[in-house]
């Protein structure tokens, strides 16, 4: 073999490597999801412990107990958490329990760092309902 057809195949071979990692970057991009959420909700009593849930979307998963329809009231609503339109029809009692509730990570790639304060649990849910 001559020397420059031993550097054409020893330069074939690398661009062929080249290639393969980029493919196999790509592939791993597809792969993992465009938002990647923790919600929490933090009891304002004394001595009550916040709950975490985690929230995928592009594909739907965490640990979230509806992340399908979570994922799609949000993407309804452009990751807007201020637009969810919960559930309009849900009559909550006036007791005052407030809750904090709060979103962290990226929603479609974009950072969230969302907050605010509802009056207790079922007013929350009743305005965010399938997300929290």
């Amino acid at each position: 073999m001559t020397t420059s057809s031993l550097r054409r195949t020893l330069a074939t071979a690398c661009l062929v490597v080249v290639a393969l990692g980029f493919a196999a970057c790509s592939d791993d991009d597809a792969k993992s999801p465009k938002t990647n959420l923790t919600l929490t909700v933090t009891p304002a009593a004394p001595g009550s412990a916040p709950t975490h849930v985690t929230l995928t979307c592009e594909p739907a998963g965490g640990d979230h107990p509806n992340a399908e329809a979570a994922c799609a009231a949000l993407a309804a609503v452009g990751g807007d958490f201020d637009k969810l339109p919960g559930d309009p029809t849900t009559a909550c009692i006036q007791v005052f329990e407030p809750v904090d509730a709060s979103v962290t990570g990226t929603w479609q790639g974009k950072q969230i760092d969302w907050r605010k304060a509802f009056g207790n649990k079922c007013e929350l849910s009743a305005r965010t309902t399938p997300v929290f």
